[in-house]
């Protein structure tokens, strides 16, 4: 490998770490990531990844809270976003299908998109319940397969494509609690099920059902989840939720 050769290899992998590392701490929504907890998701060497936080920070893609002593996502990265095109061109076409779906239930639901590997949450609304299970936060992301919306997403996604999403997102997957063996369990559940099913696995005494919602072309990259704290989800509680869901997707007006 020539010199040229050499610089482009590197060049190349600092960018791959540096958006590794991005999506590491976007994966926290606003609370951000201590630097403990992106070393142990990032699997990246120590002085490696002070190196690229500290550009990161100096282009403003990444800021530092010195009192909760956490990085969390920068201004950058904002105006980036201002100039990309949506992917969803109209979000306010299930606002009202999901503000219905959180005062019929009570509880917390969530509309949330696949991307990549991973799944982001692009909305949320709150239900009349006092005590409330927010355990996605607007823009946080996470490997597909946690949560009851991701894990609907990924059961829609042929085997093949899931062996390589849990090839490349395996050890964060395992940080989290979830096995690429229960996982996949999981996925076959939910197939069977028809809706995905989700107990304990981002937060303890927490519940979640997700729905993928049927997309015009292609499959399904969006859902609706409901979470709630575990005793008011029982199981015979499950089919009107999944009712109540497919009845908001219903809801959503036509493009």
């Amino acid at each position: 490998m020539d010199t040229f050769e050499k610089a482009t290899s590197s060049g190349t992998q600092a960018i791959e770490r540096s958006v590794l590392l991005l999506r590491v701490i976007a994966s926290q929504g606003s609370r951000g990531a201590r630097i403990g907890e992106i070393i142990e998701w990032s699997q990246l060497p120590r002085p490696t990844i002070y190196r690229l936080l500290s550009v990161l920070q100096r282009e403003g893609l990444l800021e530092y809270n010195n009192q909760k002593r956490r990085y969390r996502i920068g201004p950058t990265m904002y105006e980036f976003g201002l100039s990309a095109p949506s992917p969803i061109e109209r979000i306010d076409r299930y606002r009202p299908a999901l503000k219905w779906l959180a005062a019929y239930s009570d509880d917390t639901a969530y509309l949330v998109m696949r991307t990549g590997d991973e799944a982001v949450c692009l909305a949320i609304e709150e239900g009349s319940f006092p005590i409330r299970a927010r355990t996605f936060e607007i823009g946080a992301r996470r490997p597909l397969g946690l949560g009851a919306a991701g894990l609907a997403l990924i059961a829609e996604l042929p085997d093949e494509q899931i062996d390589e999403i849990t090839l490349r997102k395996g050890q964060l997957l395992q940080n989290a609690g979830v096995s690429v063996a229960s996982l996949k369990q999981r996925i076959n559940r939910t197939r069977s099920l028809g809706y995905a099913h989700s107990e304990n696995t981002i937060t303890q005494h927490v519940t979640g059902i997700g729905f993928t919602i049927p997309a015009s072309k292609g499959l399904p990259f969006l859902a609706f989840s409901i979470a709630a704290i575990s005793p008011r989800m029982p199981a015979e509680r499950m089919p009107k939720l999944k009712a109540a869901i497919e009845k908001a997707i219903e809801m959503i007006p036509g493009e």
